[in-house]
């Protein structure tokens, strides 16, 4: 069918959302399909999906590379791949088809096989359409047919020749046990011995060994047990009705405890590949860093397919290299292999169709598109991979592709943060700065002028006023200048305290000489409680601290009003308090008072803002914390709290 007329009719049967789900199995006819469906999918702009149905029949070797290459030919189109399990396909399709809002499901018309001829007679097809509900099926024929049928008929019994020789080995020992006993009890007692070892053995071996268990039960008993004996013949009617029931219930009985083990095994093995992706998607997800999330990828993919593992990304250049997180070492020519399955998007290396003299099954990390590298399983088993596992291999490949897409995208968020940051710092730096450096700087440059014009007719100012007035705003310039660098220093971490015992006092005297000028027009009451013990501090960095505290709370409070520095003990820490009686602080602004650059609505201008943070980023360093209220009487009370006992900061680890 063509599949613009295709598209068309889709639109007009009023479906909006459309998902297609393509049913693939061994054989170049499903890599057709899967191509035919990525062009559908692209026609109707919609998404699609690959899916291959297991029902326990065992695949030839062939057959499998053929079937990973094409859901692997399928991924690489963006298709999602599924793999389940059921031994009814129609009812495995539509399920999972249900489970993932498909809207069409496409098929493929097989041409040979049994299972071909039941196909053709509309079995499978009538219960898909009994079944679908709203679903779409297509049925899509080429007329050059390569391999089997979309779902393989071959259903195998289930078991290798060692269950065969462990079952003919348990019914042989009963039948050897029996003939000891067969004068104790009737032969039709032997009978249900031979049934309840046929049934006991169903859950351990597969199908065939069970069928065969059956069969030789009945031949055992007849021939040894059973009237006449070493005779098959059987001559009682009642005898030839409890030999057919035995052997009836025998395999009906023995094929529903193997059938329930089967599912019991899927089921399983479901669970346990589940857990695993699970736990890879966790460790991935919780790990610090870049770095450490490729080795928990390692680990966990280490663990669950009992292989060595090794991570081949591509360099800022392009060029494909070797982690080091990997646990093995990857050959030149293998990493040109690594690239090729990089640039394709394709599964090579041993067990498939491509490079497969490699030592290492090499699997594209691509998501959403995008490339990341390949990861190489060097696996020690000599058989290849089932398809269930191949599927895991391919979903460890994704998750792992995701995160590392995640800390790619998380680190050029970051780098865009950090350069919205700057630029929003640089420009706050700039406004706050640049009035307070204009101002000393013209401060000087006139006092300057008119020290050079001196003596000028009618001057009114002295030349050591005009001195003073220089000192004055060069020191202002000064202080301003060393704020920007003390707050670079605590941004970049720099700030390392050296902690030594200090009086109290000391502190505070130095303190009170540093703000003399500031403090000029303002009263200071000072109040130390007695017998205060040496506390380990950095002394410098707690001068400027106090300093910033008592210079803001005269910048912000009115001539007269008085200012106070408290010392005292409260439990385990030394509490410095700087209070004031001026207007105190706006309720909304204290949550956001020791911020870069922020300044309160109605604060005096000049200033910059960075007081504040600088106080707290040395208080801080110190393992200490600063705290603001308004105080009930009126006015703002700034609380320092340093521990008694000194509190050990990591280098470079300074708080801000």
């Amino acid at each position: 069918m063509n599949e613009k007329m295709q598209a068309a009719q889709t639109q007009q049967s009023g479906k909006p959302e459309q998902r297609l789900l393509v049913a693939v199995a061994p054989g170049l006819v499903s890599e057709q399909l899967v191509h035919w469906t990525h062009r559908l999918a692209r026609s109707l702009d919609c998404p699609w999906g690959a899916i291959y149905v297991d029902d326990s029949a065992i695949l030839p070797e062939q057959d499998q590379l053929q079937l990973a290459r094409t859901l692997a030919v399928a991924r690489a189109l963006g298709a999602e791949v599924v793999t389940t399990s059921d031994p009814d396909l129609a009812r495995g399709l539509l399920r999972s088809a249900t489970e993932r809002g498909v809207t069409q499901i496409v098929l493929s018309q097989p041409t040979a096989t049994s299972y071909g001829r039941l196909f053709r007679r509309g079995k499978l097809l009538k219960k898909l359409l009994r079944e679908s509900g709203t679903l779409d099926i297509h049925v899509v024929h080429f007329k050059e047919e390569s391999s089997g049928p979309v779902f393989s008929p071959a259903r195998s019994l289930g078991s290798t020749w060692r269950e065969y020789l462990v079952a003919a080995a348990i019914i042989c020992a009963v039948s050897w046990v029996m003939t000891y006993t067969r004068t104790l009890m009737a032969f039709q007692a032997v009978a249900w011995v031979f049934l309840a070892a046929v049934v006991l053995m169903a859950p351990v071996v597969g199908r065939g060994a069970t069928l065969l268990a059956a069969v030789m039960s009945a031949l055992l008993w007849d021939y040894y047990f059973e009237p006449p004996i070493h005779s098959f013949s059987i001559l009682a009617p009642r005898d030839q009705f409890l030999f057919g029931m035995f052997i009836l219930i025998a395999v009906v009985l023995g094929q529903l405890t193997a059938k329930i083990r089967r599912q019991e095994k899927v089921e399983r093995e479901r669970k346990e590949r589940a857990e695993a992706l699970q736990r890879l998607t966790r460790e991935v997800t919780e790990a610090a860093g870049y770095d450490d999330m490729l080795a928990q990828a390692v680990r966990q993919t280490a663990f669950v397919f009992k292989a060595p593992v090794a991570l081949i990304l591509p360099s800022s250049s392009g060029e494909m290299s070797l982690h080091p997180v990997s646990t093995f070492q990857v050959t030149e020519e293998e990493i040109r292999v690594a690239a090729w399955v990089h640039e394709r998007g394709l599964m090579a290396g041993r067990f498939t169709a491509d490079f497969p003299l490699a030592t290492a099954l090499y699997l594209p990390l691509s998501a959403y598109g995008a490339k990341w590298g390949v990861m190489a399983l060097q696996l020690s088993q000599a058989e290849a991979p089932t398809i269930h596992q191949r599927t895991l291999m391919d979903a460890f490949a994704e998750q792992i592709a995701m995160a590392i897409q995640r800390c790619r995208m998380q680190e050029i968020s970051e780098k865009s943060k950090l350069l919205a940051e700057s630029e929003r710092l640089s420009k706050t730096l700039l406004n706050s700065i640049s009035h307070e450096v204009r101002t000393p700087l013209t401060v000087i440059q006139s006092a300057a002028d008119c020290l050079a014009d001196f003596p000028k007719p009618g001057a009114s100012i002295s030349p050591k006023a005009m001195i003073a007035e220089i000192q004055e705003a060069a020191k202002r310039l000064n202080r301003l200048v060393g704020k920007v660098i003390e707050a670079t220093r605590l941004e970049t971490g720099h700030v390392q305290p050296k902690f030594e015992p200090c009086e109290v006092g000391e502190l505070v005297q130095v303190v009170e000489e540093a703000t003399l000028k500031e403090l000029a027009h303002h009263k200071v009451r000072i109040k130390i409680a007695s017998n205060l013990p040496p506390v380990p501090m950095d002394f410098e960095l707690m001068v400027h601290a106090l300093a910033n505290l008592l210079s803001n709370a005269a910048f912000h409070t009115p001539a007269g009003t008085e200012v106070q520095l408290l010392a005292r003990v409260e439990d385990v820490n030394l509490l410095l308090v700087v209070a004031d009686n001026g207007p105190g602080i706006p309720p909304e602004s204290i949550p956001r008072l020791f911020e870069k650059f922020y300044r309160a609505p109605g604060a005096p201008t000049g200033g910059t803002g960075l007081g504040l943070s600088l106080v707290k980023g040395f208080v801080e360093a110190q393992g200490g914390q600063v705290t603001v209220e308004n105080r009930p009487e009126g006015g703002a009370a700034f609380t320092i709290r340093l521990p008694l006992k000194q509190i050990s900061t990591p280098a470079g680890c300074v708080p801000v």
